[in-house]
């Protein structure tokens, strides 16, 4: 879905959905895979990307000589890297030890300077992620802090374009829940805020990691961390008004989820998307009337050496909800006609 720097598409925004029926106690839900690896720069963080440089340019916060500064667990790095040479501004990014090493060599082939923290015990690594960026600010006054987790052209551009196209390509009656897996956070923000307005007989369902403080939960360590899913702090765009439902998940149950996916469809999805698909079977175990359910999938598999290319852990165990799930993915088909 995404391969290398020269195969992507140059454009951000208008990402295809793919459909998957899967059958799940004798009836069928239609999971609609919106499938953000299709952006340039290979994930739906070239939105926020764009969004973030978009709202420092218009302050007059960026110019000539400019060093754009942000703490990334990758993706987001990758396409500030990529756009940041595009208009002329050097970029510094601090990442930690679970940045997967594809993406921290994208970062470096767009010019980007990488800066690694090391873990932190307790799940507080973001927090020596921010303490980093914080000091490359106060020594460099030509610095500029994207901020990533306030600056709030992150959730109004999911509000605007991610949302809208959902709305757009799936009219009325042809959607009953929406799921995001949280990070930050701006992309559920936005797109529950365009649902609530648009569509507020549609669901929202939030979907966090175990170990993750990103819907206010106690962040802990999380030995085999997913990049992009969940988060060392509580988002600061997200209220309880923006879910309906909000699913607390294991990491490696979600990678399960992928590799069902993958085994099923052949299509290969990052961890947060995988994490959003199983939370989706979830709801529609214990909601009969809900059938139809659009995932926001931020990225590809590409990058995920630890899902795809090594054993994985062993799982706690699933319990009969996460286990009937996981057998349905397994028996999912991706319908004819399925790029919208």
């Amino acid at each position: 879905m995404s391969g290398g720097l020269a195969a992507r598409r140059r454009v951000i925004g208008g990402t295809p959905l793919l459909s998957l029926r899967v059958p799940l106690r004798g009836r069928t839900v239609r999971v609609r895979l919106k499938m953000e690896a299709e952006n340039c720069f290979g994930s739906i963080k070239a939105r926020t990307a764009q969004a973030l440089l978009g709202s420092l340019e218009s302050a007059g916060r960026l110019g000539p000589g400019s060093r754009v500064v942000e703490s990334t667990s990758g993706n987001l790095g990758v396409a500030l890297a990529g756009l940041c040479a595009e208009r002329g501004y050097r970029c510094t990014l601090v990442v930690e030890p679970s940045t997967p090493q594809h993406s921290r060599e994208e970062m470096a082939a767009h010019g980007a300077d990488v800066v690694v923290v090391p873990e932190v015990a307790g799940g507080r690594t973001l927090g020596a992620r921010l303490d980093a960026v914080r000091a490359i600010l106060a020594d460099d006054p030509a610095a500029v802090w994207t901020d990533q987790y306030e600056n709030p052209a992150n959730p109004l551009v999911h509000r605007w374009s991610t949302a809208a196209e959902l709305t757009r390509a799936l009219p009325p009656g042809e959607l009953d829940a929406v799921c995001v897996a949280v990070s930050t956070g701006g992309t559920l923000a936005g797109i529950a805020d365009h649902f609530r307005e648009h569509r507020p007989e549609t669901r929202l369902l939030a979907v966090d990691a175990v170990g993750s403080a990103a819907l206010g939960g106690t962040p802990g360590d999380r030995p085999f961390k997913l990049p992009g899913f969940g988060s060392g702090q509580t988002s600061r765009f997200l209220t309880g008004d923006h879910w309906d439902r909000a699913f607390t998940l294991d990491d490696v149950h979600a990678a399960m989820a992928c590799l069902q996916v993958a085994s099923s469809t052949r299509v290969r999805l990052g961890g947060s998307g995988g994490a959003a698909v199983l939370a989706a079977l979830l709801y529609a175990q214990d909601t009969p009337n809900v059938a139809r359910i659009a995932c926001v999938c931020p990225d590809a598999g590409d990058k995920y050496e630890q899902i795809y290319a090594r054993p994985l852990p062993v799982p706690p165990e699933p319990g009969h909800a996460v286990l009937t799930a996981l057998e349905a993915l397994g028996a999912a088909r991706l319908e004819n006609g399925e790029h919208q």
